[in-house]
């Protein structure tokens, strides 16, 4: 999937236009890069076909989750039978208001969806972003409000506050296209004065972008009326210069300097937590399979436990073997002696690996007939003989 999406992140890490001809904002776009390149062998991780289909086609349901218990139904109802889920906890879950998930399964299904919307919320910005549609990020976060404060509250975002806040920030600041009007010595001298005074774009408690993080558009307006106010104005006559239009000076700042710089910052900090969150959200997602897998031979293992009269013939010598099996139930495996090295059942495939003293290793792959009552198949060990084997169930388990 994110090999696939390599040329947009191209174009986002590369859209930095002409106003980084300015120093700032070169400055800017090289932490753009820079974070590009820290991030991009991790976006060309390969991933399951699963997952990356996934990814894509939850995008729009994903946008209404805004509760831990609309995050548990989305999960049940778009991925319960894919995963396999036993049937009595679906049903379970359809008929109770909080569905009675097994432990194990609720932290890693809960971070993987925190971790979902919050890859999706962050690639819808990228492209709006990308698309210069500032009125679609407001849109985009007007509509995701529940969502958002859902993310926020429950603390394993942490970064997500103030990077929505600088979005917030700069769709605000955005304002109509400018007229063709010629900077004024204002304008120069304006900048010149902002650059001395407020130097300082990222890092500290007194910075633009901090600034703009703690006290939204409104803050860096008022900065920008309040160094208006306050800078000196050289009049050689000892008489009240014309002051200029404020209004003008202060949007070609914001328009020319602050948003350039504030866009390329956000970006990188968009497209950074945008691959984190697909990172974590990707190692959930193996944890809840693992988990499904587990239950899938576990109940497997239920299938097989009980006692069981083997029969079998070593086509070596042409003999026969008589013996007991005894399988217990999954959770007290353990006690068994001696104790298969390995054990899955797969549908009705069974495959079992036992591992002897003197390296002695030998392989048995059955298969399970007649109502669970019949198993039959093949071994064959490390030393040369292989054979049949056919067992019949003699006593159910113990648990049945």
């Amino acid at each position: 999937m994110c090999a696939s999406r390599g040329i947009p992140y191209v174009s986002r890490v590369v859209g930095c236009q002409s106003p980084c001809l300015n120093r700032s904002v070169f400055i800017g776009c090289r932490v753009l890069f820079l974070t590009a390149f820290l991030v991009w062998p991790n976006i060309l991780v390969a991933k399951d076909t699963d997952f990356a289909d996934f990814l894509q086609e939850a995008g729009p349901q994903t946008q209404a989750i805004a509760s831990d218990k609309e995050a548990t139904a989305f999960f049940l109802k778009t991925f319960g039978a894919s995963l396999e889920l036993r049937k009595g906890l679906r049903q379970t879950a359809r008929r109770h208001n909080h569905p009675a998930l097994p432990e194990e399964l609720r932290q890693p299904l809960s971070l993987f969806m925190m971790n979902l919307a919050t890859w999706h919320l962050t690639n819808d910005l990228l492209t709006a972003l990308d698309q210069g549609e500032m009125p679609m990020i407001q849109s985009i976060l007007d509509s995701r409000r529940q969502q958002i404060g859902w993310l926020k509250q429950t603390g394993s975002q942490p970064d997500l506050p103030g990077i929505l806040a600088l979005v917030t920030t700069i769709a605000q600041l955005q304002s109509p296209e400018p007229t063709m009007q010629p900077l004024s010595p204002h304008d120069s001298s304006f900048t010149q004065f902002l650059h001395e005074h407020y130097p300082e774009w990222t890092g500290t408690s007194n910075s633009w972008l901090t600034l703009a993080q703690t006290e939204g558009a409104a803050g860096v307006r008022k900065r920008l009326r309040d160094s208006w106010d306050s800078r000196p104005v050289q009049n050689d006559r000892h008489e009240k210069p014309p002051q200029g239009d404020p209004a003008s000076s202060i949007n070609r700042f914001i328009r020319h300097s602050f948003l350039p710089i504030a866009t390329t910052h956000i970006r990188a900090a968009l497209l950074q937590l945008h691959v984190r969150k697909e990172q974590q959200a990707w190692k959930h997602w193996q944890a809840i399979r693992q988990w499904s897998n587990d239950q899938k031979n576990e109940m497997g293992l239920r299938r097989l436990c009980g006692t069981w009269q083997w029969l079998m013939h070593n086509h070596q010598n042409h003999g026969d073997h008589k013996t007991i099996m005894i399988y217990p139930p999954p959770s007290e495996y353990h006690r068994m002696d001696p104790q298969p090295a390995t054990i899955q059942v797969r549908g009705d495939t069974v495959y079992i690996r036992w591992e002897f003293p003197r390296g002695i290793v030998q392989e048995e792959s059955l298969l399970l007939s007649e109502k669970d009552q019949l198993l039959s198949g093949t071994f064959v060990n490390n030393l040369g003989p292989n054979g049949n084997i056919t067992g019949r169930r003699v006593k159910p388990c113990r648990e049945q």
